[in-house]
């Protein structure tokens, strides 16, 4: 485990999956805030007060993050409300925009273009990309915004594997029309590349320490 301050009002705590195991907590437990990880979190910021000087005293934002195959970064950020303010502004401004041009064309989408989903539970997440099929071109990248898990996808292999991707992820999560551009820039990134086989992995007990 190593702790490092970003600044005032930001850590970094990276652990590795090998420490998880040894208290019994999985990447996945992480993801859905359970008790014990609650309780294992409070002890993490008590390490970094004492190791940093961090001193969480007021609201903040909790991201935790694949760093490699054998270790994930718990970053915490303590809330600007100013900040929250403008970046919910420009979400709000750039979903106006994509419905307006969206009502003046419905060009049907190739193989290549993007698409973005939103899943409000983690689980609904690891469920939908568990029943994709093979797509050994995709590209992935998974990020979290709000509270929520968003998917962002392309490049699927046939019109036809397409269609049945859209349809298993339209049963679990939302269409967005915002751009994998916006998220890059305002939300914090889980799984930067190949999102589909690491959760894939995740969801059947291949990742160590999950």
């Amino acid at each position: 485990m190593r702790i490092l301050k970003v600044n005032d009002n930001t850590v970094r705590i990276f652990i590795s999956f090998t420490e998880l195991a040894d208290r019994n907590i999985s990447l996945t437990d992480f993801f859905q805030r359970s008790a014990r990880t609650e309780q294992f979190f409070w002890e993490l910021i008590s390490k970094a007060r004492d190791e940093v000087d961090f001193n969480l005293d007021q609201p903040f934002w909790i991201q935790a993050t694949l760093a490699s195959e054998d270790e994930f970064v718990i970053t915490v950020i303590k809330q600007d409300d100013q900040s929250e303010t403008e970046i919910n502004h420009i979400y709000q401004n750039n979903c106006k925009e994509k419905e307006r041009k969206k009502s003046k064309s419905t060009v049907h989408a190739d193989n290549d273009q993007e698409l973005v989903y939103v899943f409000s539970e983690f689980e609904d997440l690891l469920s939908a990309v568990s029943l994709l099929p093979g797509l050994p071109n995709l590209q992935s990248s998974l990020y979290h915004y709000e509270d929520e898990y968003y998917l962002a996808i392309s490049r699927f292999s046939t019109p036809r594997k397409r269609k049945i991707s859209e349809a298993i992820l339209d049963e679990f999560g939302e269409l967005m029309t915002i751009t994998e551009a916006f998220l890059i820039e305002h939300a914090e990134p889980v799984i930067e590349k190949q999102a589909v086989k690491v959760l894939r992995q995740l969801a059947n007990g291949k990742i160590k320490g999950a």
